[in-house]
């Protein structure tokens, strides 16, 4: 049973003029697989979902809770199921055992999945309240969801299941435990060493005004020819010291996401969104780096399609560690 990398999308809120609210984005990679045994058969389960140029090193969900608009937190996981049986079922997902608490788990009714079909969802009745702060830096909690396949629509007739468990790790970067190592917030007028790269040499990047995440500027990434070409901000960070721990988190806005909106680190893809990122709408990535290294960051944003100019606007850049 295995999830695929994905990340997991929360609209942000404007508050007040040319200020927004930005909600948390988590990151989750490839790595949880369970086996079944003969006399427990369940061959209706996920498969492999992950790309394979993705790395799995980092299995979880990232969420910084600071300037979050949400609350709950509405969870969403992407989720396959391939049906390699000789007869299609009714399934459902909901939790496996009681979660701890603030966390609400609903039932989600999957509906039919015939023989030979994959069928791809997101499951989305997970929350869990907002935390307002968290004196260790990190809160760390899982929760156990179980998928269930059913002969019948009324749900009745049970076949078998399958149970997984998903694990969350929530930052406060505001917590004392952490050493803020960078932050980037343009309001200086310069690009603070941020650089750009592309499927082409057709764009570049300003300071801009028009759009920020605290006042008055951010890092704005664009394409100038109208075609199919892809944009990406470019940085190195250190993390060296004595620290076993470091996190990425940044606001990003787009008005033409790329066909992949990918995260690299020194060139290998750690991350994508599962789910299309709504244009125009701020979102905060949270995103675990290795320590007592540099790496290099490149944030796919932006993207030429045809009569469309892509844009997209960088803000609140924090590298924090402990």
């Amino acid at each position: 049973m295995k999830f695929r990398s994905f990340v997991a999308l929360f609209l942000s809120v404007v508050m007040a003029i040319s200020v927004f609210t930005i909600v948390g984005m988590s990151m989750l990679q490839n790595g949880y697989d369970t086996t079944s045994s003969e006399t427990d058969h369940f061959s209706v389960t996920w498969m492999g979902f992950s790309p394979p140029d993705y790395s799995n090193q980092y299995p979880d969900y990232y969420i910084c809770i600071n300037n979050l608009a949400d609350d709950p937190l509405a969870m969403q996981i992407a989720l396959q199921i391939k049906n390699q049986e000789d007869s299609g079922y009714y399934f459902l997902i909901e939790q496996y055992t009681a979660p701890p608490a603030g966390w609400t788990i609903s039932p989600y009714y999957i509906g039919y999945v015939s023989v030979d079909e994959t069928k791809t969802f997101t499951y989305e009745d997970v929350t869990r309240s907002k935390p307002t702060s968290i004196a260790g830096g990190r809160l760390t909690e899982s929760v156990d969801l179980v998928v269930k396949a059913y002969w019948d629509a009324a749900y009745t007739s049970f076949y078998s299941q399958d149970n997984f468990t998903a694990t969350f790790h929530f930052i406060d970067r505001t917590s004392a435990v952490w050493t803020q190592l960078n932050y980037d917030n343009f309001d200086d007028g310069t690009t603070q060493q941020w650089d750009w790269t592309g499927d082409v040499s057709w764009g570049g990047f300003d300071i801009s005004s028009k759009y920020y995440r605290s006042f008055q500027y951010s890092l704005r990434l664009y394409g100038t020819q109208a075609v199919y070409y892809d944009y990406a901000y470019r940085k190195s960070f250190e993390t060296t010291g004595p620290f076993s721990e470091a996190y990425l988190i940044y606001s990003l806005r787009s008005g033409k996401w790329p066909s992949d909106p990918k995260i690299l680190l020194d060139g290998t893809k750690y991350f994508a969104p599962d789910m299309s990122p709504t244009t125009n709408v701020w979102y905060q990535f949270t995103i675990p780096l290795p320590t007592g290294t540099t790496t290099e960051i490149q944030i796919w944003a932006a993207d030429d399609r045809y009569d469309v100019e892509g844009e997209s606007y960088l803000d609140d850049v924090y590298v924090i560690a402990k």
